[in-house]
């Protein structure tokens, strides 16, 4: 009875060990999960390689140097791209509430840096702005949301004004694939020389359609510092970041960016960039 009792003992010990492993196992999918939630626009492929010799090159970088391969994808975008349009995809939290998200219609050049958005899904006050740097004093051009343009016409707006910036993160100025990856580049680097934070490689996904890397950064509690949590993810052809999230030290999501049916070198001239082309008028 004794000896009964023991192996009893052991085995209500077994299954609360095992327990307890499944719901840790299964708390750390969770997790993983957050990562990059459940956008059906990235799907977790990291059972599979990249692709060729070139991607496992990538992988390596992914695994060993992110800053590597961040200058790596710089050098490469600096070459290869003159301008692109895409459909920019971007959900962010502000004042402590996660807003819609919204989808953008977007043509963008290099010289000058040229940005000319269109909203289709949840305009913040404008539903299109164009910014050419070196034009209009400085000032992005913004046609307001609904009737109201008719009344009123587009009108200037300082692109890191306060207006501006009740409705995003990052100002029209800091857009596209250029300013995103020296972005990170800045806060990996600054990292790198304090000897702080953590980076690892998640694998393999398919982001709109097209292989990436994913790449997660952690960071300690600091002012500087934009995120706990982010995760980028690297098309592995391209050698763009094709989405990013962050999370902030509460693991809270602070920002979700994607980029999908990206058409590079389309050819865009300076015509493209002004107020008519993008159905916009300014009051004279």
């Amino acid at each position: 009875m004794a000896l009964r009792r023991i192996l009893q003992a052991s085995n209500n010990r077994a299954r609360l060990a095992v327990g307890l492993l499944l719901a840790a196992l299964f708390c750390i999918q969770c997790t993983r999960s957050e990562a990059f939630r459940t956008n059906p626009l990235i799907t977790d492929v990291s059972g599979r390689s990249a692709g060729g010799a070139s991607a496992k090159e990538l992988e390596r970088l992914a695994r060993e140097d992110h800053i590597a391969l961040l200058k790596l994808a710089l050098q490469a975008y600096r070459e290869r791209y003159d301008d692109y349009t895409c459909t920019f995809i971007k959900q962010e939290r502000l004042n402590g509430q996660l807003r819609p998200e919204q989808w953008i219609e977007v043509k963008y050049a290099e010289k000058p840096f040229s940005v000319a958005m269109r909203w289709t899904q949840n305009p913040p006050i404008g539903d299109r702005a164009v910014y050419v740097e070196g034009k209009y004093n400085g000032q992005m051009v913004v046609r307001p949301r609904g009737l109201l343009h008719k009344l009123i016409g587009s009108q200037m707006r300082a692109p890191d004004g306060p207006e501006a910036m009740a409705n995003t993160l990052r100002p029209i100025t800091s857009f596209g694939f250029r300013r995103m990856m020296e972005s990170l580049l800045e806060v990996y680097e600054k990292a790198r020389q304090r000897g702080e934070g953590s980076c690892r490689f998640l694998g393999c996904r398919e982001v709109a359609g097209r292989r990436a890397l994913a790449l997660e950064r952690l960071l300690p509690p600091r002012s500087d510092y934009p995120a706990k949590t982010t995760v980028w993810y690297l098309d592995t052809e391209r050698l763009v970041p094709l989405a990013l999230e962050g999370y902030d030290w509460d693991d809270q999501l602070i920002c979700c960016y994607l980029f999908k049916d990206v058409a590079f070198n389309v050819g865009l001239a300076a015509e493209d960039f002004t107020p008519e082309a993008n159905d916009m008028k300014l009051n004279k």
